[in-house]
């Protein structure tokens, strides 16, 4: 009886997991931002406003505070 009950609860476990991690998170309020804009918005972190940056990706210039290129809608 016991081996049944463990049996079960680890099917619960496993399936309940599957299911969240395919839902893939659709109710965050979180706004998209792109790999390449947070690493624009890290390093104008204690920089002044207009002060320019040197994106991480692409090499180009970028004037603080730093804008999202690539919003997802």
């Amino acid at each position: 009886m016991n081996k049944f009950v463990i049996v079960i609860s680890t099917a619960i476990f496993v399936l309940g997991s599957s299911f969240a991690m395919a839902s893939g998170n659709k109710e965050s309020s979180l706004p998209y931002m792109s790999a390449q804009d947070i690493l624009n918005k890290m390093a104008c972190e204690g920089k002044k406003d207009g002060e320019k940056i040197k994106d991480r990706v692409d090499g180009e210039m970028v004037t603080c505070p730093a804008k999202i290129k690539n919003p997802k809608k």
